[in-house]
């Protein structure tokens, strides 16, 4: 690769990587590039972007992106994934295609201005997503809001059966 390539690389890849909200370090040692499409189909379909890209190259792209704490951890054969939109997309994508294939692996998460470890992650994964969390939240308001309803007819007919009580007996 000519130097003016890797420039653009470099560049391109530091104006994605720092618009992202969340940046994954993995370890894909051991899939074939049939797995490799198959993970890269998943995560497109996620909004997600996963390049592999040389140490060097990677490292230099980090810099001036805030996540350059990220360059420490790269070590040996290293993909990232990154998103723009779901900071947890990323991490369910991967967790459940590692799930299936124990070749690839989750190092590193960079996001909220802090590295998350593995174990980290995998609690990311188990979070409910963006939609069952506002379900659950109508959900609460509108049991509220029913039982509220309840609580304000109530007197008035209460009042009613007294009123009734007392005429009958008239």
């Amino acid at each position: 690769m000519k130097r003016e390539d890797k420039r653009a690389v470099v560049a391109d890849l530091n104006q994605r990587i720092g618009q992202a909200k969340v940046a994954i370090l993995t370890r894909f040692v051991g899939l074939n590039v049939e797995k490799m499409t198959q993970l890269r189909r998943e995560l497109r379909k996620a909004a997600v972007e996963y390049r592999i890209v040389k140490n060097t190259l990677l490292r230099l792209a980090l810099q001036g992106t805030g996540k350059e704490v990220l360059g420490s951890k790269i070590e040996g054969p290293v993909a990232l994934a990154w998103s723009n939109t779901d900071p947890v997309a990323p991490a369910r994508v991967l967790a459940k295609f590692a799930k299936d294939y124990a070749q690839l692996q989750i190092l590193v998460a960079f996001a909220d201005d802090r590295l998350w470890g593995a174990a980290e992650i995998q609690q990311w994964v188990n979070l409910p997503s963006l939609d069952d969390l506002r379900g659950k939240i109508l959900g609460l308001i509108q049991v509220s809001a029913s039982k509220l309803v309840r609580l304000i007819g109530t007197p008035s007919t209460r009042l009613a059966q007294v009123l009734r009580a007392k005429s009958e007996q008239s």
